[in-house]
């Protein structure tokens, strides 16, 4: 019994110790002074001025507001108002709760004003410097926040929108073999107000949007196939009292990357369009997004390659020096540098086309070819203007034909993209040169270089599991 005295006393003595620490509950404005104000078109929704009761939350109150012209004079008159305010018109606008109770509980409850918007818009466009002075009046037995009990409210029009926290075009996924078969991203929708009810929004997949991005900006980007994505269209919300809710989509990794057949490669975008009834400006790029999945292939490693046939071989030239044979024959087409190079036969004259045929060793699905001219002072050899290549399963048989051109003979790198296409060997083709060769030696007019040849893509290993 002693024991819990002590502890009923000491308690005691705590509740004695804070109410020491603090003040008597004090009444005012949450925001006194100039409050810029936003009122947006087409909603209905009040704008609530609070007030706020701070302290030791053992007194209620009483307040109450009016419209008090003599606030808008003093503020006026003071030598630090940069521009004068006039009255707003009562017409504008109309007091819905002018007075409140607050509890022993209560810490803030707010009035509030409801606008006429179509005559607020109209006096704010001949003048938008017009307000609505306030003072509040406050029955308590706490205190009274003697500088916090006047506010001016100014409005402004503004127009509500509905925005995606990404939007336009979108860096997105740039997925591979080893990425997971699905993947569900996350995006935000964000309104530049409150909401006061439930605003429901659904989105629309848009391919013109690509079209008109691609022709904007003179890129490729391919719509994203039905069968890579799921997204619910409908369905979507901002919660009363919220500025922001989640939606998201499915990637289907496994629609463009199989588990048992060829990449998909690509740039391609998925084209999200937000419709809500709270539009954004029509130019605006805010109420959609061009997400990006880039399916980017990868250089193909070069170990089991070998030439099985070349039809301008220097090692055929009867007057070819040694080095010339070790440095120049078509072996230096895959052998990783551009330091040797495969020069056609320059002895004597022979017509084009050249060839090479390459043994890439085992299955490969192949997306882009790359070759490269001579590096340093053996650029000037290269002569190639354009060509095609040809692929093979057996050597035998040819499929998949694709030009490729060069715009200068001295362009360092020529890059181009085949149809995806599955084979073991490539015929690489030079049709035409840029000019007559000339020079010390050189008797072939069609003579040119290559220094590298290189492909994109990726083995076929799929179908040894099979």
């Amino acid at each position: 019994m002693t024991l819990l005295a002590a502890c009923i006393a000491g308690l005691s003595s705590c509740e004695s110790d804070i109410d020491n620490f603090m003040v008597d509950d004090t009444v005012g404005f949450l925001n006194p002074g100039l409050v810029d104000t936003k009122v947006y078109i087409g909603a209905d929704d009040p704008t609530k001025v609070y007030a706020i009761k701070a302290g030791k939350g053992f007194q209620s109150a009483q307040a109450s507001i009016k419209v008090d012209e003599s606030v808008l004079v003093e503020y006026n008159g003071l030598t630090s108002t940069v521009v004068e305010l006039s009255m707003l018109p009562a017409d504008c606008y109309s007091i819905a709760v002018s007075s409140i109770e607050l509890s022993n509980d209560d810490y803030r409850m707010p009035f509030e004003i409801m606008w006429n918007r179509d005559k607020l818009a109209a006096a704010l466009a001949e003048n938008p410097n017009q307000a609505i002075p306030l003072s509040m009046d406050v029955k308590t037995t706490g205190n009274i926040a003697k500088d916090r009990l006047t506010c001016i409210i100014k409005p402004t029009m503004n127009t509500p929108e509905l925005t995606l926290s990404s939007s336009g075009l979108t860096t997105g996924l740039m997925p591979t073999r080893r990425s997971a078969t699905e993947e569900v991203i996350y995006m935000n929708v964000n309104s530049n107000f409150i909401a006061q009810k439930d605003i429901d929004f659904s989105f629309e997949i848009d391919p013109s949007l690509i079209t008109q991005y691609n022709e904007d900006h003179g890129t490729n980007y391919k719509l994203l196939p039905e069968n890579a994505f799921e997204i619910a269209l409908d369905g979507w919300c901002i919660k009363k009292y919220m500025n922001t809710a989640r939606f998201n989509f499915k990637f289907i990794r496994t629609a463009l990357i199989p588990e048992c057949g060829p990449t998909q490669y690509g740039e391609y975008v998925l084209p999200i369009r937000m419709i809500s009834e709270y539009e954004t400006e029509p130019s605006s790029d805010k109420n959609y997004i061009l997400y990006t999945i880039s399916i980017i292939p990868s250089k193909i490693e070069k170990s089991t390659w070998s030439i099985t046939e070349c039809n301008s071989d220097i090692n055929d030239d009867p007057d070819a020096t040694e080095a010339e044979k070790a440095n120049n024959g078509p072996d230096a087409l895959i052998d990783g540098t551009t330091s040797k190079w495969w020069r056609s036969i320059y002895r004597y004259e022979q017509p084009m086309p050249y060839y090479a045929i390459i043994d890439l060793g085992r299955k490969t699905s192949i997306a882009k070819v790359d070759f490269e001219i001579p590096s340093g002072v053996n650029k000037r050899y290269a002569n190639s203007k354009s060509g095609h290549v040809e692929f093979s399963l057996d050597g035998n048989t040819w499929m998949n034909s694709t030009e490729w051109s060069s715009s200068s003979a001295a362009k360092a790198s020529i890059e181009f993209e085949v149809p995806i296409v599955i084979a073991r060997y490539m015929k690489f083709v030079i049709d035409t040169p840029f000019k007559k060769a000339s020079g010390s030696g050189i008797k072939n007019p069609n003579a040119t270089a290559i220094g590298e040849i290189s492909l994109w893509g990726e083995i076929v290993t799929w179908e040894d599991e099979e």
